[in-house]
């Protein structure tokens, strides 16, 4: 009896110091390891060795202890139904799952997805979209990780997993704009057709406005009239908009007439003003501007002004084009001409 009492003994005593040494081995490799990737560039080195640092502690304890609880079940003949390979096995399964949600969540905490954004408006987009996507890959694994148990200890999942297909079918019709709206505001941040404080507008609906915020189901949009459009991401996948932010000049597009009387003089009024523009710093000089003669009108001789100016800037913009005008004014009152405006001209026979 003796004899058995301390191979018993002996046998726990090896297996107690089995599972300390490899949790000691364990805690300084991976702090080794640890303070070696803290000094690398990248963050996922990191993320692998805090997700699997503490439930490996989790898995040797638990282990250990399932060691211990099966050995003296088989020693004691104790009548209990215990694996202990399928409880290693499911030990193993829960720690993966932890494991790979603690993962998500330095992920999320570390955001290494942000470091190359240009402005804070597309962290705050980018960063509400990962959160989603890491929510929705966390319902998946723990999802995943309770059929494996329910399978493991003999449930049957066929039927769950029929009516789990059918409710993710209503679901997913539920939430079909949702998910359109998801997807539309991933598009607007991989294709970049505008940012956070540029101007947009769109001849296929009425918005014309500066963004304000680019959300992942809604886009905010201030009209000049100072109202707010909260616009569905999924709209911006079948209209055309214009960023008028971006262009590269701004352009004077005028047509101007004279009278009838004053034909003779259309050749030096557009030879003045051709001089005004090509002297005008304001004016992109690599765009040569363009004057000619348009049309006779009903009431005039038309003439027009096609210029590009060097600003993008829109009230620069404007008293430019203002000084233009006002110059071109100058000319035709110089050459004593006068600038059109509709007349009607009525011929009486005297007979």
């Amino acid at each position: 009896m003796n004899i058995i009492l301390d191979n018993t003994y002996s046998s726990l005593i090896s297996i107690t110091i089995i599972a300390l040494v490899l949790l000691f081995i364990k805690n300084r490799l991976i702090n080794i390891i640890l303070k070696i990737s803290e000094k690398t560039n990248t963050v996922y080195d990191e993320l692998l060795l805090h997700s699997i640092k503490t439930p490996s502690s989790y898995l040797i304890v638990i282990g250990y202890l399932l060691i211990i609880f099966d050995y003296f079940i088989k020693q004691y003949l104790i009548e209990f139904t215990f694996s202990l390979s399928s409880s290693i096995f499911l030990l193993v399964i829960l720690m993966i799952s932890w494991s790979i949600l603690r993962g998500l969540n330095f992920y999320l905490a570390s955001k290494p997805f942000i470091k190359n954004l240009s402005s804070d408006d597309d962290a705050t987009l980018v960063s509400e979209t990962y959160e989603i996507v890491v929510r929705i890959i966390k319902v998946i694994v723990i999802v995943i990780t309770l059929l494996i148990i329910m399978q493991e200890l003999g449930l049957s999942i066929s039927g769950l997993l029929a009516f789990g297909g059918v409710g993710g079918l209503i679901v997913g019709l539920a939430a079909k704009d949702l998910l359109s709206n998801f997807f539309g505001g991933m598009m607007i941040f991989f294709d970049r057709p505008f940012r956070v404080g540029e101007f947009i507008k769109s001849p296929d609906r009425n918005i014309e406005g500066i963004v304000e915020k680019i959300g992942w189901r809604l886009t905010v949009v201030r009209t000049f009239s100072k109202n707010v459009l909260y616009i569905p991401n999924t709209a911006f996948s079948s209209i055309i908009v214009e960023n008028a932010t971006r262009m590269s000049n701004r352009r004077i597009n005028e047509t101007i007439g004279i009278r009838y009387d004053d034909l003779s003089k259309m050749k030096s009024i557009i030879d003045d003003v051709n001089t005004i523009l090509s002297n005008n710093k304001k004016i992109d000089q690599s765009q040569k501007a363009k004057v000619y003669f348009k049309s006779f009108s009903a009431s005039s001789c038309d003439f027009f002004i096609y210029a590009f100016t060097v600003t993008k800037d829109w009230e620069e913009f404007l008293a430019i084009k203002q000084d233009i005008l006002l110059d071109v004014s100058d000319i035709i009152e110089k050459h004593k001409a006068e600038i059109a405006y509709p007349t009607t001209t009525v011929f009486i026979n005297k007979d």
